[in-house]
């Protein structure tokens, strides 16, 4: 192999008996071997994904009931006190300014400043 190199630069120590598979990066583990980790990764995607529709599910029905609601200081106590949402998270989903949110909640009182 050194006598491919250009002068001056080092080649590795690899050695001469080197075949073509091993240069090549083809010391994989076979399908079969991999297979059981596979199916056991696909197994907890699968599994995520039923919890993230669990979830847009459940905000889904929770936006479905703040746009019944009518009254604005009404929607921002529930998101408040019921869903947990922080002011600014209550400014963003209802799209107010989250000065105009903070000042219901005060005005509403507990917990206003979540």
């Amino acid at each position: 192999m050194s006598q491919l190199a250009p002068d001056g630069i080092k080649t590795s120590n690899l050695g001469d008996d080197l075949d073509a598979s091993c240069i090549h990066g083809n010391r994989s583990r076979a399908f079969e071997d991999i297979l059981p980790e596979v199916m056991e990764l696909q197994q907890q995607i699968n599994e995520h994904n039923r919890e993230i529709d669990v979830l847009v599910k459940l905000k889904n029905q929770i936006l479905e009931q703040i746009s019944s609601i009518d009254n604005v200081n009404t929607k921002v106590k529930y998101l408040r006190d019921q869903v947990g949402y922080s002011l600014q998270e209550i400014a963003l989903v209802l799209d107010y300014s989250y000065g105009y949110v903070r000042n219901i909640s005060k005005k509403l009182g507990s917990d206003s400043e979540k």
